[in-house]
């Protein structure tokens, strides 16, 4: 493609910074600035608490306008990582493909980068306006956290434009420049673990005693025990989210190119786009599998209502959605072995063993334990649990289905990869075989430990069988990897790979894919929230607005659709206006979105330049390309609304009344229902054995302890706490300590501090609590109460 560019641009990308210079100190400033405004908030309560937008709903508004920001946010943060890769490779080989391929992936960051900031802005309006409630108590604990990160930011974009300008100015200097780029992914991660800490805080809080510093609290705050596995799981999902995203670039470009050098390009960089994807999706359920495993270690309730409550149905639609993603990357791959590559016959009959292996793997993932059916069918079946396909609905069959699936998809990654090219390397025969002996070895391990794991307990099958699977299959990717790598150094050709010929359908594919991993990122933001049920902040903060209910699938699904199908034409706008305007003999470049959207504007009567090259007819892509779009989100949206809809309301307030109290059944009741709710003990406190406990097992702790120690242990908890339980596992810096459980911010009344202890007396010991003491109390408080005048 030939870009005419202006003289302003030319001068701009052969070294005159002056325009940034100018710009970003005064941008920064106008950042720092809000940030010192916002963060002069104590966390007090704001006079409103929500405010409601008609028709639409408040809770849709930020639904939809956050989960633009975070999916614009995952591609620009996701994106310059394999950027840098490529430009070291380039580099490294001397090849210059992989420098301007590079040099494309960070055009389209820039392209983004814009509109994510501008979505930002727009979010951070709405809380404030609709969620003062929220906003006001998270400030109170995060503000010292708001300047780091609009630090990271300002530093973030700075460092974006100098290494994008430095492809062009700093050619003599590859060192410099990729030490640039190394840098913005080192800040990019930064400006991903600041945000992220505040939104896991919501799902795990920790409890944070009064008299904390500042600074002090918003680190114990940061280290929430979900901060961690989330930290993982986003990076992982925000590269195979930008790998699949650039994958559909290079198809939709693949479909309009103009000449065939054009369609070579595209065609390359739709390969490498949907290997990184594919090479993500990989190791993400890795990721997933960890983070699900923490929060059941945090809390068993949440980890129950995601798997096995309102939301299970949830993760079978997500069984389909990575179904879907995996057929789609491996389908890719096989056109490209039947259309790039010579003599693809051979690769036939392995292709179709692997599809009916993937479809197997998919079917299993794909059944639930509990079937719909009606009363007459259960009556048939013995029950709600099919007598036969009840077995594979279990987590030890899922696991080993998705631990096969993977295994498959890097043996079609692995096919590809080595497609006309014969390893030269004197051990490369013994190396083939170890490969296939460490194929099969770990295939049949993680199917026997599968059906092991019907024999054993869960907590074995959770904490020993599954690690040993995810181990195993991860010990093959990393083993094999570089193994072939080093293999391939060198190897000789035995065919040459023919680019630009791939057909239609395999650009339709590259789009699915990414229209589903956009939609599985918007369905699982929708998981993450409702696990806090009816709560802000989970145990905490109540949400007291009209929408605390957890919606349906079927809506979520819609919404999650609505946010896909606006991501796409926001995307699609800006690539449309900033190719339209590189094409153009006004603007060239493809730095911001709003900037050639003006000269775009201003150069619409002006001649195009032409490209160069044999000018080749170009088809009519952009209604096949709306069509699948528009086409897989109805599919999508029709599966949300097939499964069961079931909504999570919050439950009915019911006020500590001692005048039910008539029995010490009813003082352990009560006191049960203050240890799991306002008193916020099991935040910390288990009663079972739990591995890692961050406080002392309650599980026989009725027996040990006297009534006067229980207390005491409430209301000064520094005089009795363990010495084991001060710190666990690496020493922290600010490890957070048990509140006084009678003052803020829990703030219990003697009589319910009476209640509580009451319940773990019964917990092995003998309740020496009286339901006459609480009534006495109770009548002690009302007298205070009138003779004060209230």
């Amino acid at each position: 493609m030939k870009f005419v560019r202006s003289g302003l641009v030319n001068r701009w990308r052969a070294g005159g910074l002056s325009q940034i210079l100018f710009i970003l100190p005064v941008a920064i400033a106008l950042l720092v600035t809000a940030s010192l405004a916002f963060a002069q908030g104590d966390g007090a309560s704001s006079p409103v608490d929500y405010r409601d937008v008609p028709f639409f709903g408040s809770r849709n508004v930020i639904w939809i306008v956050a989960e633009l920001h975070l999916l614009f946010g995952g591609f620009v943060l996701g994106v310059p990582v394999f950027a840098w890769i490529c430009d070291v490779i380039g580099t490294l080989t001397k090849e210059e493909r992989y420098n301007k391929l590079a040099n494309d992936f960070i055009s389209l960051t820039l392209a983004a980068f814009e509109m994510t900031a501008m979505l930002g802005a727009t979010f951070l309006l709405f809380l404030l306006a609709l969620y003062p409630k929220v906003v006001n108590y998270m400030t109170g604990i995060f503000w010292p956290t708001y300047y780091v990160y609009v630090m990271l930011f300002g530093a973030s974009m700075v460092i974006l434009y100098l290494y994008w300008s430095g492809f062009e100015t700093m050619k003599k200097r590859k060192g410099l420049h990729l030490f640039i780029g190394f840098l913005l992914n080192l800040i990019a991660v930064g400006v991903m673990l600041v945000p992220n800490a505040w939104a896991t805080f919501q799902a795990s809080p920790v409890v944070l005693p009064g008299g904390m510093g500042a600074i002090e609290k918003a680190w114990a705050a940061v280290q929430n025990p979900t901060w961690g596995p989330v930290n993982i799981h986003r990076f992982i999902s925000n590269i195979v989210l930008g790998g699949f995203l650039v994958g559909a670039y290079s198809g939709v470009r693949y479909l309009g190119a103009r000449t065939q050098e054009e369609r070579e390009h595209y065609d390359w960089m739709g390969y490498i786009g949907n290997f990184i994807g594919m090479f993500g999706l990989l190791t993400l359920p890795f990721a997933g599998y960890w983070l699900m495993r923490e929060i059941y270690m945090y809390n068993q309730q949440m980890g129950i209502t995601l798997m096995g409550g309102f939301l299970s149905w949830l993760f079978i639609i997500q069984a389909v959605l990575i179904g879907i993603l995996f057929l789609g990357a491996n389908y890719y791959f096989w056109l490209g072995l039947a259309y790039r590559t010579e003599r693809s016959e051979q690769y036939m009959k392995p292709i179709l063993a692997m599809l009916a292996a993937l479809l197997l793997c998919f079917m299993v993932w794909l059944t639930p334990h509990s079937l719909v059916a009606s009363i007459a069918e259960a009556r048939a079946m013995g029950g709600a649990h099919h007598p036969l396909l009840g077995l594979l609905g279990v987590m030890s069959a899922k696991m080993t289905a998705v631990n096969v699936m993977i295994l498959i998809s890097f043996v079609s990654f692995l096919m590809y990869w080595r497609a006309g090219s014969k390893p030269t390397v004197g051990w490369a025969k013994a190396a083939n075989i170890l490969i296939v002996i460490l194929f099969f070895v770990v295939i049949v391990g993680v199917i026997v430990i599968g059906v092991w794991g019907y024999f054993v307990p869960a907590i074995v099958r959770i904490n020993t069988f599954s690690v040993a699977q995810v181990l195993s299959v991860l010990f093959v990717l990393l083993t094999v990897t570089p193994l072939v790598g080093i293999m391939l150094r060198g190897a000789e050709s035995t065919s040459t790979m023919t680019w630009g010929v791939m057909p239609v359908r395999s650009q339709l594919a590259l789009i699915i894919n990414a229209v589903t991993i956009v939609f599985t990122m918007s369905l699982m933001g929708y998981a993450r929230s409702a696990s806090r049920v009816h709560w802000h902040i989970y145990g905490v903060l109540e949400d007291t607005s009209p929408y605390a209910f957890s919606p349906a699938l079927g809506h979520a699904g819609a919404m999650s659709a609505l946010a896909t199908f606006l991501f796409f034409s926001l995307v699609g706008i800006i690539l449309w206006i900033t190719i339209s305007a590189s094409r153009s003999s006004a603007f060239s470049t493809q730095y911001f979105f709003l900037a050639p959207f003006v000269f775009w504007a201003t150069s619409l009567f002006g001649k195009p330049a032409e490209p160069d090259g044999q000018v080749l007819e170009q088809p009519k892509f952009i209604g096949k390309v709306a069509a699948t779009i528009c086409g897989i989100l109805l599919v999508f949206v029709w599966i949300a609304n097939a499964v069961p809809q079931l909504t999570s309301l919050p439950p009915k307030k019911v006020a500590f009344d001692v005048s039910k109290i008539n029995s010490k059944a009813d003082l352990v009741n009560a006191g049960n229902k203050l240890f799991f709710g306002k008193a916020q003990c099991a935040l910390c406190h288990s009663l079972e054995a739990t591995e890692s406990p961050r406080a002392p097992i309650m599980l026989g702790r009725g027996a040990k302890r006297t009534r006067e120690y229980i207390y005491e242990s409430m209301v000064h908890p520094k005089a009795v706490v363990y010495k084991q339980y001060e710190v666990v596992g690496p020493a922290k810096f600010f490890p957070a300590q048990m509140p006084i459980i009678n003052k803020p911010p829990v703030g219990l009344s003697e009589t319910e501090m009476l209640a509580v202890v009451a319940f773990i007396q019964s917990l092995g010991g003998t309740v020496t609590v009286e339901p006459d003491e609480l009534k006495a109390l109770a009548s002690e408080t009302v007298t205070e109460d009138t003779g004060n005048g209230n």
